[in-house]
């Protein structure tokens, strides 16, 4: 094996996507990431090799690990020492829970450097933390955890809408919208593949649709924000914020993503830089867009710094927001593996790189970090 440039990076990825790497297999959704990523290691002269739970050798605490080589263009897979510093991008959940809790377990007994001090976010433990927090309070939409339809019940007698979202999941799943219709009727939508918008006559059926939909998962529910919109559809806005090669906090890009019309989520939405969105969309002044970005700015940076307070450091948050008809910002939540699937959409390669190479410097400050204090002790 060739001598290896330190930090060495693991990235735990889905195995469905090593065994397409290993076939040189390019034609699937992530695959643009994952080899942005590979070439970021070369700019920032790091080791990285993407692996999986089946690519763990527990006998020899060894990986198999794939990498990019760039020399041939070629995906190539051999045994790699663990990682200097783990970046967690596995999708989770699934039957291999104890196995994954196994490798972290052996990571953590190797001191290995997590990028992220938390793989995923908790809805309601996350908003329960930050409601106490002064600094953030003021943008979160009031919302209770569903433990029976009561909660529900007494949730739209104040009001005619709620949503309902599963206290795990990203990506647009497990978010359902609910609203009150004349005589006792109620409407509900959801994104599942497709939009889906129903009607039903009684409560009764209301609550056997959710628990149909939501089954064992866990849900919260939350009040409507009036989001401000763009020709009937919604907009609500990513934040993509990473720590540099200095450990500084940066925020790299944020995107505003207009929904299709009447759904209940924007995922599968086009996306625009916000400061473009305002200007050509919404005919902001540059006055106007100065000052909006200030107040957004300093919002990302104080969710970001409080969700820290709660989990510990962290290289990259995407952060979701919502901006209201009157100007008021809402969050609505983090996401510790944000696919940059808008900041692909709305910005330049150079940005989408940077949102690649950003966790790598990141890495190496942290290795660099790590090394002097342990020859201090």
């Amino acid at each position: 094996m060739m001598p290896l440039n330190r930090p060495i990076v693991g990235v735990f990825i889905d195995h469905s996507v090593i065994l397409r790497l290993n076939k040189q297999k390019t034609n699937f959704r992530s695959y643009q990431r994952i080899l942005e990523m590979a070439k970021a290691s070369v700019e920032a002269e790091v080791t990285l090799y993407y692996f999986s739970i089946k690519n763990f050798d527990f006998k020899q605490n060894l990986i198999l690990g794939t990498s990019f080589d760039v020399e041939t263009n070629q995906w190539k897979q051999e045994y790699f020492p663990l990682p200097d510093i783990l970046y967690n991008r596995r999708a989770g959940g699934g039957a291999s829970k104890f196995i994954v809790e196994h490798i972290e377990d052996i990571l953590d007994q190797h001191k290995v450097i997590k990028i992220n001090t938390h793989s995923y976010f908790n809805k309601w433990e996350v908003y329960q933390e930050l409601s106490q927090m002064a600094e953030v309070s003021q943008y979160l939409p009031y919302s209770v955890m569903y433990q029976d339809e009561s909660d529900l019940k007494d949730f739209l007698k104040l009001r005619n809408e709620a949503y309902l979202k599963g206290v795990r999941g990203g990506r647009g799943r497990w978010i359902y919208r609910v609203r009150k219709k004349p005589e006792g009727k109620f409407e509900y939508s959801y994104f599942v593949n497709k939009m889906v918008r129903e009607q039903v006559d009684s409560w009764e059926e209301l609550i056997n649709k959710i628990r149909k939909f939501y089954k064992s998962r866990n849900f919260i529910i939350q009040k409507t924000i009036n989001l401000i919109q763009f020709n009937g559809s919604k907009v609500d806005f990513r934040a993509e914020l990473q720590r540099n090669g200095e450990g500084e906090l940066t925020i790299v890009g944020v995107c505003a993503r207009i929904g299709k019309s009447n759904s209940p989520i924007t995922i599968h939405s086009s996306a625009y830089p916000i400061e473009e969105f305002f200007k050509e969309f919404l005919y902001f002044s540059d006055e106007d867009v100065t000052k909006l970005m200030e107040r957004v700015h300093q919002f990302l940076y104080s969710i970001y710094e409080s969700l820290e307070k709660v989990y510990g450091k962290f290289g990259e948050i995407g952060i979701d927001f919502g901006i209201d008809e009157e100007g008021e910002i809402w969050f609505i939540e983090p996401n510790s593996k944000s696919a940059k699937v808008s900041l692909m959409k709305a910005y330049d390669q150079e940005t989408f790189h940077q949102a690649f190479l950003n966790p790598l410097l990141y890495s190496k400050y942290l290795y660099r970090k790590k090394r002097t204090s342990d020859d201090q002790e």
